[in-house]
């Protein structure tokens, strides 16, 4: 994508196709003053939406998801033209975020329903836990699934009955801006999801806006920056940020299939995906014929515009930078090319080669640094224990995969890694399934989405309890005047706690 001009003087993005170069469209860059009125109109909005019960909410966000599903066309032919992804992915995308909208929607009243507590060592009174909506949710999302990570935070805020101020991607503003265009085109009412356009300055408005809480998708350095200014004054934030996934291959592994999934999750969206495979560990049994598997895979690949399989376009042009620079440090320093490795431009997108580097090790950027592009790196381990020791040497912690035949054991691999999130003898799916959470660790985020965890983020827990006759408080004889002392205290904790072992 290519995106002119955005300087001090700039009131519009104007948004070229990155595959044709074609005129997608222009934006308006919204001013500290229009994120502030966006941010008092969700507020007015969230006065209705916040009072609407579950099922009331449910009623409008099922229609919504129907809306959705009746423009894939419409929202795939976007995406396709600000990220020049092939369709098939356009359509995936959306698919996804359907999946999301569909399980919040149904599912949102029973996760959000009071819950009741325990009532011991306090029988004379009962408490429960309430699920508030916190107010208005500010949204800001990458270029890399413009519409899906939009609407993955969007769904979930409207499901715990927050209202949304969303800011996409300077570069993909038309993708990200659907979502609040088919919210109101439903009718879920004016004000519920609104949109503001811009670049950094834009985001950081919004952060320092009256927003009630933040939900970032992106870098772990500009995720960094918006906790920094949200801890000003303690306002929560979700921060789902960027990975350096490691998929490991276990001497009994499938190792055709691990080696097609290794390609194919390492090569998805042109690699431009923060829980696509960025690391590859491989114990030395099975080395060589996981190389020769997956250096056949990639051989079938073709970078340029095409039919089922192809890498397309970076949606940035500027990330193949960082990649030709990862690239060039791991041959500097031993590594080798077993194929691609190399930038081409085909028409006006820019590309790089499906590659397969070999030869790799902890020293070389490719190993540590976010690579987000085509490039599979693939490094010799001697067993199990190497592979977690290895694939935990990360700052990140995002996501990873484990190839076993063994199902026990690739569960106890699993839970070794410090990751987020972990799939075995597949990758990356974690990310499309809603009822389990997605976060990260260390500098891959802070909270997380999806889940329980993940919808209960957009809410205030408020407990509440109830005297059932006279106040606990007042029967255990905690009110003044004092008329007990220590020897009570002492005898009540002996009496409630004291038989237990």
């Amino acid at each position: 994508m290519t995106v002119e001009p955005i300087g001090p003087d700039s009131t519009t993005l104007t948004i070229r196709s990155p595959l044709t170069g074609e005129l997608v469209g222009t934006v308006p860059i919204a001013t500290p003053a229009d994120v502030a009125a966006a941010v008092t109109a969700s507020r007015e909005a969230f006065g209705h939406w916040g009072r609407l019960t579950h099922h009331e909410r449910r009623h409008a966000l099922r229609a919504y998801t129907r809306h959705v599903l009746a423009n894939m066309d419409r929202i795939a032919d976007t995406i396709r033209a600000e990220t020049g992804k092939d369709r098939g992915e356009a359509m995936a995308e959306v698919t996804a975020a359907l999946t999301a909208m569909d399980y919040f929607a149904r599912h949102a009243g029973r996760i959000l329903r009071p819950k009741r507590g325990r009532s011991w060592p306090f029988p004379t009174t009962k408490g429960w836990t309430e699920y508030h909506p916190r107010g208005v949710a500010a949204v800001i999302t990458p270029w890399n699934f413009p519409f899906y990570l939009m609407m993955l935070s969007t769904i979930q805020a409207l499901a715990a009955g927050c209202t949304v101020v969303a800011k996409p991607s300077e570069v993909t503003p038309h993708s990200g801006a659907l979502v609040a265009v088919l919210a109101a085109e439903t009718g879920l009412g004016d004000g519920v999801v609104r949109v503001v356009h811009g670049g950094a300055e834009t985001g950081d408005a919004l952060v320092r806006s009256d927003a009630d809480m933040v939900a970032f998708t992106g870098s772990s350095a500009v995720g960094k920056r918006i906790a920094a200014v949200a801890a000003e004054t303690l306002k929560p934030v979700i921060l789902e940020l960027g990975g350096k996934d490691a998929l490991i291959v276990l001497e009994d592994a499938n190792v055709k299939r691990a080696a097609q999934a290794a390609v194919s999750w390492g090569m998805f969206n042109a690699g431009q995906t923060c829980v696509g495979v960025e690391r590859v560990y491989v114990v030395d049994d099975v080395y060589d014929e996981f190389v020769e598997e997956a250096a056949k895979v990639i051989s079938a690949l073709n970078a340029g515009e095409g039919g089922k399989g192809d890498i397309g376009p970076f949606i940035s042009p500027d990330q193949v930078d960082v990649v030709e620079r990862h690239v060039t440090d791991a041959l500097e320093r031993g590594a080798s090319v077993v194929s691609g490795g190399s930038r081409r431009t085909i028409g006006h997108g820019v590309y790089f080669e499906p590659t397969l580097v070999v030869g790799v090790d902890h020293d070389m950027e490719l190993m540590r640094e976010e690579t987000f592009g085509p490039v599979v790196p693939v490094m010799r381990v001697e067993d199990e224990d190497e592979a977690v020791r290895v694939a935990n040497d990360s700052p990140y912690g995002l996501h990873g995969s484990v190839w076993t035949r063994n199902r026990r054991r690739g569960a106890r691999v699993a839970a070794r890694l410090t990751t987020g999130t972990v799939a075995v003898n597949d990758h990356l799916i974690n990310f499309f399934v809603p009822s389990i959470t997605l976060a990260g660790t260390g500098e891959s985020g802070l909270g997380g989405h999806l889940g329980e965890e993940g919808l209960k983020s957009f809410c205030v827990p408020k407990g509440i309890t109830s005297a059932r006759t006279l106040p606990t408080t007042m029967l255990m004889g905690g009110w003044l005047p004092r008329r007990v002392g220590p020897r009570y205290w002492k005898l009540l904790a002996r009496s409630l706690f004291g038989w237990r072992r």
